[in-house]
């Protein structure tokens, strides 16, 4: 599933789920008009991907405006679209299509593989961090954390080159999850405490996962096992999925602008 998010991170976690289940090797989806419109054709015999679109109608609404120059209030009429629910339609992956090629979408230059992209990540996300970033953690065996009364992250010196910038991910992460009100004491108080730190790590770890492989770096070994221990129900990760997705976002951005800031 998180597999899934990387590739599909504008489609809704639903969706995600939905594509999944149907058709696991997607990697580039869309509906019939738009395949035409790119010069390619669904093949014959090739099952639609059933996925929900949101149901909209025009209506008709009086609102109130203030004229600025005379200050004169009136009553006006205008139309407004409104979401009424949700139907089922079909898209359709690249792979069940043929015909022209797709032009090559355009690559952040600071996607690379292995090693380097692991040391590019670190010190793009040090450099762009919104929180101060310090060595030596509090918790035992932590490998890192966020205080989020201070606002600091600490991190385990002794971590690795890989693991470092994937811990820094995470507790980015946290702070932004905090910062955006995805996170924090009011989910504590809804949810209760165990299931408000399972819904908090899930995010902070699926949004890094995310993340690290838009730079090109694998972290499935660490990341599918910890968000597996913290979340022990696929519905949860499911319910949770948009908060991991607006997290990942905020995080890509993050380290993208350090690429165009140091160019």
């Amino acid at each position: 599933y998180l597999d899934m998010l990387v590739r599909f991170h504008n489609y809704s976690p639903a969706n995600v789920a939905l594509i999944l289940a149907q058709y696991p090797k997607a990697t580039r989806v869309a509906g019939i008009k738009t395949w035409n419109s790119l010069g390619r054709r669904v093949k014959p015999g090739e099952k639609g991907i059933k996925i929900f679109a949101p149901t909209l109608v025009r209506i008709r609404v009086q609102v109130e405006e203030t004229d600025p120059e005379t200050g004169e209030v009136r009553v006006v009429e205008r139309e407004e679209e409104r979401l009424v629910g949700f139907h089922i339609t079909h898209v359709w992956d690249v792979s069940q299509t043929e015909g022209k090629p797709l032009p090559e979408p355009p690559r952040f230059e600071g996607r690379v593989s292995g090693g380097e992209a692991a040391r590019r990540l670190w010190d793009r996300l040090l450099a762009t961090s919104p929180f101060p970033v310090a060595w030596g953690v509090t918790t035992p065996r932590a490998k890192g954390e966020f205080n989020p009364r201070t606002g600091e992250i600490r991190l385990d010196p002794t971590l690795d080159e890989s693991l470092r910038a994937k811990t820094l991910l995470h507790e980015v992460g946290h702070g932004l999850a905090y910062r955006m009100g995805l996170d924090g004491p009011q989910f504590y108080a809804a949810l209760g405490r165990e299931v408000a730190y399972q819904r908090g790590e899930a995010i902070a770890e699926g949004a890094a996962y995310i993340a690290a492989a838009h730079f090109g770096m694998d972290t499935s070994g660490y990341s599918f096992e910890y968000v597996a221990d913290w979340v022990r129900d696929a519905e949860k990760l499911l319910e949770w999925g948009e908060a991991v997705q607006k997290v990942a976002k905020a995080l890509i951005e993050l380290v993208e602008n350090a690429g165009e800031k140091a160019a």
